[in-house]
């Protein structure tokens, strides 16, 4: 028989053990967010670009997968994105936090489906930010605002899915402060491949928003595939602050490297 006095700790270990054992719905004032959704981060604005206005990343009942590595271990090549990850329908809002109401939500959607891969935890060093020092996984900081399109402010993220060992997909989300909503760039682009010629206009843009820029909203880089029996993808994109876009030029050469 369990002495009374024992009870109560008990009943704060198994709390404790239910709260640490899965992610919890959304407990947040946010007006207008599902009941089953689920916050991964948020990220105030700092007053001087809007005041009132925070970023919130979160997920519609995602489930949750561990990869069970040892520290030692090595990544495959998807989970160098994703390490231990939520997967299930994203969405990132921008919340007037004045009212806690949502002014507008993003979904993100790569070919079509309602469904991406986060990190609850992730190791050190590659494409997200971990700032822990311990050798393992650690929570990762995925809204963390950079200025990324060289508009001189650091109001933008990137989300980035390693498929395979060749093959990065990036996306850019961000606060448009002439729109007063987060937004989604879109990618133009001119696509040269041998005598033919075409454009298109996605979200995504391999290796993108992982690449260094030559100088404030300029890349230009390139992507050989030709030793997995694919092409020579030459990349050259700016940034076209006046529509708030990207825009360039992918030449894709077929042969032998």
């Amino acid at each position: 028989m369990i002495p009374n006095q024992t009870i109560p700790k008990l009943v704060f270990l198994v709390g404790c053990l239910i709260v640490f054992a899965a992610p919890s719905k959304a407990q947040s004032n946010i007006r207008g967010l599902p009941s089953d959704a689920v916050i991964l981060e948020r990220r105030k604005l700092v007053p001087s670009v809007r005041a009132n206005r925070e970023i919130v990343l979160w997920m519609v009942k995602p489930s949750r997968n561990p990869n069970n590595y040892a520290p030692d271990d090595v990544y495959t090549c998807p989970d160098q994105s994703r390490g231990s990850y939520y997967s299930g329908p994203a969405r990132v809002s921008l919340v007037d936090s004045g009212t806690n109401s949502i002014i507008n939500t993003l979904k993100i959607l790569e070919e079509g489906e309602d469904s991406f891969d986060l990190p609850y935890a992730i190791r050190r060093g590659y494409y997200y930010r971990v700032d822990s020092l311990k050798k393992g996984e650690a929570k990762p900081t995925i809204i963390w605002l950079r200025d990324y399109n060289g508009d001189g402010k650091a109001l933008e993220f990137a989300f980035f899915d390693a498929v395979a060992c060749m093959g990065l997909q990036t996306t850019l989300i961000g606060y448009s402060a002439k729109q007063d909503r987060v937004i989604q760039y879109p990618i133009e682009l001119k696509v040269i491949e041998g005598k033919k010629r075409s454009s298109r206009t996605s979200l995504w843009a391999d290796y993108l928003f992982n690449q260094k820029p030559r100088r404030p909203g300029y890349w230009k880089y390139e992507i050989d595939y030709r030793g997995r029996a694919g092409t020579l993808n030459k990349w050259e994109v700016t940034y076209n602050a006046a529509q708030e876009r990207f825009e360039g030029t992918l030449t894709v050469i077929e042969g032998e490297s």
